[in-house]
């Protein structure tokens, strides 16, 4: 499908600084799948399907295009386009110059997307023909307003410079100063925070998913969320990893369940990692339980809570096809999984697992010690990130911690409370922060409300996750404002992507405070709501001066 290209030398191993252990690269992943299975199917979609040979000679042809243009190891690159086979291209050839690479969602608003390339320290965009007006307008944020020049590429891509020569910011230390990859989270300061992995940490979690789950060159393996989430990591390298093919799912299907589960049936998909929300959707409005799809052998979930009714029904209806539950923060990828036992019933307890391989789990208390009852879950290993990016530097937030067998590790604090029981099983109670999970995405809703208060009609404000009743689980701002909810909530649609937007914008004169004259958030998630949704008059509240 693309013009014959010298082939470029084989990818360098690289050296991952936390563990001392050499990996292959990401795209030594797809090199490697090349030689072994050069005619097998790799990658599918937008009516198209390449060839393992053929999608590494268009990645080899790009990567040494790049090179040439002036792209340098260690440099950050986000590929902001729609997931199609040439996004996946970029992804791979950006890769392979020895980029650190960070997918960009087209459907967040331009502005958001400029702090994300400003934090990041992105200084190349790559983009497809549709979605280059917004590309265009996304670099003009991040330029102040200079709109960079478009220089087409092959396969539909395009490049725009951010940064030029002086403005780069510093080479980041090894092991990304050969590449990497950048995810983005949800921020207390309203920046979303880029999450640094090298090729280690993304490679170790596709070669274990690719080997655990018995993934092989005959695999098709449905690919739907989006690039910039994490569970896409398993969809691209995983089927790197075995050989597999990665079909992508188109991004409109996602609204539409029946379409979903048609896909599913069509594509003849053999192996499937959503998000339970969709899984639900599916079971509720796609009609699954009648196209159960024949070839399904494998499926996965994670990223938020499963609704234990509608787990027990899938475990009824998938009979002998194997069902895990995986988790972990977007800071370690999917650091444990559990396969569902098929007489599991939604009145038991749901784990999380154990530890994949190679990575150790353990519940520490308000001490920073190992405590068999509930404590912040922490997780060590080789696929532990390097650290955020914000302003263009790297902050390693890891702590080293002596885990219950005496020996100190570099571990990431999760946030997340649990319970570890003896046999090494993770149950999960819940999050210590602001953070919370809403159809797999992880949201701050510190990020929301940093969002809130830009706006020009908004003198203070809270945001908050509903808890109980017929609204739990949504986000709710409760805004001291003249303004209007649907004005407000217009004007969020352009600070904020859809996935962050609150349910409601409470327009109050007051917000509930506690007796230090601190806002009551917990008042405020439980509180009782009048039929207009405004809170009702509490013993405490804080009056804020307008200005």
């Amino acid at each position: 499908m693309t013009p014959t290209a010298p082939t470029a030398p084989a990818a360098p191993a690289v050296t991952d600084g936390t563990t001392g252990t050499e990996t292959l690269r990401l795209d030594g992943l797809l090199a490697r799948s090349a030689r072994r299975y050069p005619d097998r199917p790799a990658l599918s979609g937008a009516g198209e399907t390449w060839t393992y040979a053929e999608l590494d000679r268009a990645v080899d042809a790009l990567a040494a295009r790049l090179a040439d243009d002036g792209l340098v190891p260690g440099e950050r690159v986000g590929v902001h386009a729609p997931k199609t086979p040439s996004t996946v291209i970029a992804l791979y050839a950006a890769l392979r110059a020895g980029a650190v690479v960070a997918p960009l969602d087209t459907a967040d608003p331009p502005a958001r997307t400029a702090r994300m390339v400003r934090n990041a320290g992105i200084s190349l965009l790559l983009t497809t023909d549709r979605a280059l007006p917004v590309c265009r307008k996304a670099a003009a944020e991040a330029r102040d307003g200079a709109e960079p020049d478009a220089e087409p590429l092959e396969h539909g891509l395009h490049r725009l410079r951010v940064l030029d020569g002086d403005g780069r910011p510093a080479p980041l230390p090894a092991p990304a100063d050969r590449g990497g990859y950048i995810l983005f989270t949800s921020g207390s300061t309203g920046w979303p925070k880029g999450v640094l992995l090298s090729h280690a940490n993304v490679a170790h979690y596709a070669r274990w998913a690719a080997a655990e789950f018995g993934l092989t060159e005959h695999d098709r393996i449905g690919s739907q969320a989006a690039l910039t989430f994490d569970l896409t990591t398993f969809d691209l390298y995983g089927a790197a990893a075995a050989g597999a093919c990665a079909v992508l799912m188109p991004d409109m299907l996602r609204a539409f369940p029946r379409d979903v589960v048609n896909w599913l049936n069509e594509q003849r998909i053999t192996a499937f990692m959503a998000v339970p929300s969709l899984y639900h959707n599916m079971l509720q409005q796609g009609g699954f339980a009648d196209a159960v799809p024949p070839t399904l052998r494998v499926a996965f979930f994670g990223g938020e809570a499963f609704a234990p009714q509608l787990l027990e029904e899938y475990l009824e209806l998938l009979g002998d096809v194997p069902f895990y539950n995986l988790y972990g923060p977007t800071e370690t990828n999917a650091c444990t999984y559990w396969l569902m036992p098929r007489d599991w019933t939604a009145d038991q307890e749901l784990t999380i697992g154990r530890g994949i391989g190679g990575v150790d789990i353990e519940v520490l208390d308000e001490d920073g010690r190992p405590t068999d009852g509930e404590g912040e879950i922490h997780i060590a290993g080789p696929t532990v990130f390097q650290g955020y990016l914000r302003n263009g530097e790297l902050t390693d937030p890891t702590v080293t911690v002596a885990f219950r067998d005496g020996a100190p590790r570099r571990a990431y604090a999760s946030g997340d409370i649990g319970r570890i029981t003896p046999d090494g099983r993770v149950f999960l109670r819940g999050r210590r922060d602001s953070q919370v999970k809403r159809r797999g995405h992880r949201i701050d809703l510190l990020d929301v409300e940093s969002a809130v208060l830009d706006l020009p009609q908004v003198s203070t404000a809270a945001v908050v996750a509903k808890d109980g009743g017929d609204h739990a689980g949504e986000i709710w701002a409760y805004a001291l404002t003249d303004a209007g909810e649907r004005e407000l909530l217009a004007e969020l649609r352009g600070l904020l992507p859809k996935r962050m937007l609150p349910d409601r914008v409470v327009p109050v004169a007051s917000l509930p405070t506690t007796t230090s004259g601190k806002v009551d958030r917990r008042a405020l998630s439980t509180l009782a709501d009048t039929p207009d949704g405004t809170p009702r008059p509490t013993s405490h509240t804080l009056e804020e001066n307008r200005t």
